[in-house]
């Protein structure tokens, strides 16, 4: 028992330290940048299967919290809750032709919200600059207003706008710069998989006065893909 209780009394003390050594710190962020919408099957937006063409780009605003664990070896882990929006997507390439050859142009407006758990891997290289890598999964808020076409003579016809949540994952690239113990500073390129984008269900002739509305057997539909180029400030607590 004399040998045992110093060795048992060393590893409490111990103990505590450990488990302080562990802790993770707690971090907010705010993120801005610029965001691409691409198009994952393009379609023809005349002839409904698809948004064609692009769908633009956007600035892309957002913040989140997050928690930063102890290095480990030359892997720091990071967690988080993001969420970011792009107000002001829809492109310009949304083009085709009627049976006739008449040129068509459709004007779409689009913002996507996005909603991700994130984790991410910190690598020391021994440098200031810290590269890093991160995936994450969530959730996506897109709405499409009325959609107008037009050909040479003006619009002729819409459909009408809609809403649409859907299950998204990303991943991330980037690097962080510790701008002091408490402040970094961050740059990244995130790629989203956004899920799809959907039309209303009706389409209004705009030629007739007064305009006539029918059903449309099926929504106009993409897949939307993000790419988000973004700087972002980190103060960890």
């Amino acid at each position: 028992m004399k040998k045992i209780a110093p060795i048992l009394c060393a590893a409490l003390l111990a103990a505590p330290a450990v488990a302080d050594d562990m802790t993770p710190s707690v971090y907010v962020q705010a993120t801005g940048g610029y965001a691409i919408g691409s198009i994952g099957n393009a379609g023809n937006i005349v002839t409904g299967n698809g948004f064609g063409g692009d769908f633009g780009n956007s600035g892309t605003y957002g913040g989140g919290v997050g928690l930063k664990f102890p290095k480990i070896g030359i892997l720091t882990v990071r967690t988080d809750l993001t969420g970011s929006f792009d107000p002001s997507l829809g492109g310009s390439n949304h083009t085709g032709s009627l049976p006739d050859g008449t040129s068509v142009s459709a004007k779409v407006k689009l913002q996507a919200s996005t909603y991700l758990a994130n984790i991410y891997g910190d690598l020391d290289v021994g440098s200031p600059f810290t590269p890093f890598v991160g995936m994450g999964i969530g959730g996506a808020h897109k709405r499409v207003s009325t959609i107008i076409f037009s050909n040479p003579a003006g619009s002729f016809a819409s459909v009408n706008g809609n809403t649409h949540e859907g299950f998204v994952w990303s991943a991330t690239v980037g690097g962080n710069y510790n701008v002091t113990d408490n402040v970094a500073f961050e740059l990244a390129y995130r790629y989203t998989e956004a899920g799809k984008v959907n039309s209303g269900s009706n389409f209004t002739d705009l030629t007739q006065s007064p305009a006539v509305t029918q059903g449309l057997s099926q929504q106009i539909s993409s897949d939307l893909n993000l790419h988000q180029f973004t700087a972002t400030v980190r103060y960890l607590f």
